[in-house]
């Protein structure tokens, strides 16, 4: 938020101390309740959640953007954790939106042998078509001998019997928002090598991530303020 507030600075913004002076008031990611007590006649730019204002994490924009970071990210939390090169290694991504593909496209340039997981059938095709293999959840009990999963999906679909499929080497990297891809529970009996990726564009780059949401925010004042 630091750098999201010297993009703004650089921008011809100025900081007020006080907030019944501000203009607009920039909240975190995420954005808890208990952040918007005394801002109800404010002009809130916040991220998640169903609150009084403007949520800057639904800019289609901003999504893309940070879908880009989080993919560096992931990528750079995948070579602390793995003695594994990504030529040629066997990678799942489990869900195929803008982290899902940006991941694929990045992994294919290392040379990775990728696999996408999706319950949707459009986004297995798209894959298909993006050179990748694609499979459904139901397959993964089959056998799942990967390197690393890649798991995009904020709700539990790996489960006992998905859990169970991964080898002991798998190592599973949960880049989706609370509660994640995977049963905690049934990692952990299945002594799963889990890694938390949650929040990697702030974790890794966070002067472009907090550039980014000043970016957003400077650009969705505009459009409100005007």
């Amino acid at each position: 938020m630091a750098y999201a507030a010297e993009y703004l600075y650089s921008n011809g913004m100025r900081e007020s101390c006080v907030a019944d002076d501000a203009d607009f008031v920039l909240l975190p990611i995420p954005t808890k309740k208990y952040m918007l007590d005394g801002l109800e006649d404010k002009t809130v730019f916040y991220a998640t959640g169903n609150y009084k204002g403007y949520d800057y994490n639904k800019d289609e924009d901003f999504l893309l953007k940070n879908a880009f970071l989080t993919t560096e990210g992931a990528i750079a939390l995948y070579k602390e954790n793995s003695d594994i090169a990504l030529y040629n290694a066997d990678i799942l991504i489990s869900g195929y939106g803008r982290i899902g593909k940006s991941l694929h496209k990045a992994l294919n340039a290392f040379g990775a042998n990728v696999t996408v997981c999706s319950r949707s059938e459009k986004s297995r095709t798209l894959a298909e078509h993006n050179s990748a293999k694609s499979i459904d959840f139901a397959e993964i009990s089959s056998g799942a001998n990967y390197d690393a999963v890649f798991n995009t999906v904020p709700k539990v679909v790996f489960s006992e019997k998905e859990t169970k499929a991964l080898t002991s080497k798998t190592l599973f990297i949960e880049l989706a928002s609370f509660p994640g891809g995977i049963d905690t529970h049934c990692a952990r009996d299945y002594s799963v090598n889990l890694i938390d990726g949650k929040g990697l564009a702030g974790r890794y780059s966070p002067q472009t991530a907090g550039y980014l949401i000043g970016e957003t925010v400077l650009k969705m004042s505009e459009e409100v303020m005007v």
